[in-house]
């Protein structure tokens, strides 16, 4: 885990970010932009294969207006990459994510 320009940042191997976010959804209660990043992190490949078709580097999960307004949005942005056949995945969090909070879910 490490902050880039404020925000909190942690990458991993997909399952233990898979993990992460699962705790934090129990913890916090299920918010659209959670759910559609756990959506994609169970259809890596497929997400994986349309950014390289894309040329791009990020996923932006969707996220409602309502959570939004209300400061609940958890997860900016999602990258997804593959190395030595292990799938990695950084999650940047929203700039109001509390790190040590994050810290204490993944220990």
């Amino acid at each position: 885990m490490f902050r880039e320009l404020g925000y909190v940042v942690i990458e991993g191997v997909l399952t233990d970010v898979y993990d992460v976010l699962e705790k934090i959804a129990r913890e916090l209660g299920s918010t659209e932009d959670i759910e559609d990043t756990l959506r994609i992190l169970r259809n890596f490949d497929a997400h994986y294969s349309s950014l390289r078709k894309k040329f791009k580097e990020y996923i932006t999960p969707r996220k409602s207006e309502r959570d939004l307004l209300l400061g609940k949005v958890i997860v900016d942005k999602i990258k997804l990459r593959v190395e030595n056949n292990q799938k990695i995945v950084t999650v940047v969090f929203d700039k109001r994510v509390n790190q040590e909070y994050i810290l204490k879910l993944m220990s």
